[in-house]
């Protein structure tokens, strides 16, 4: 790595750091603090835990919408239903769902390049993963996805 190379990763190694006090900052939220490997852990409406992290010129925001059945037919059904739903949005979303194989535990994540990330990049990224998140968890659930229907009213005053 040239002497270069380095002072430029050593630039974007911070870059998240200073987003998220920005973000904070912004929305008028405590600093998130890293821990021991360097994460950072967002809790949005309280019940939605975003974890980001920087490794060299990427950052990473990943969750945990949920697991599988355990039992092995509906896992299967399930999983299939969702790696449809997963292809089908491709071209909508920068979000991808995976599955831990040890685990069951599925996982969602989005990568979004450190070096140009501006406040706005990171608050819209945030908020298309927390969107997805959200998604993916309702399905798990076994909610639908569906919209409702609009209430008889509005269509017929």
């Amino acid at each position: 790595m040239t002497s270069f190379s380095r002072i430029q990763y050593i630039k974007m190694a911070g870059e998240l750091e200073r987003r998220l006090e920005q973000f904070a900052a912004r929305w008028g939220l405590d600093t998130p603090k890293p821990d021991e490997q360097n994460r950072y852990d967002l809790v949005l409406d309280g019940s939605l835990r975003i974890t980001l992290f920087q490794s060299g010129d990427q950052i990473y925001l990943e969750s945990h919408p949920g697991s599988l059945p355990a039992d092995p037919r509906q896992a299967g059904e399930q999983l299939g239903e969702l790696l449809r739903k997963q292809l089908a949005g491709l071209e909508r979303h920068e979000e991808v769902l995976s599955m831990d194989t040890s685990s069951d535990d599925l996982l969602l994540f989005r990568r979004i390049p450190a070096r140009t990330l501006e406040l706005a990049d990171l608050e819209k990224a945030i908020e298309a993963f927390s969107n997805r998140l959200e998604f993916w968890a309702r399905e798990l659930s076994g909610g639908s996805s569906r919209q409702a229907p609009l209430p008889m009213h509005i269509v017929f005053p």
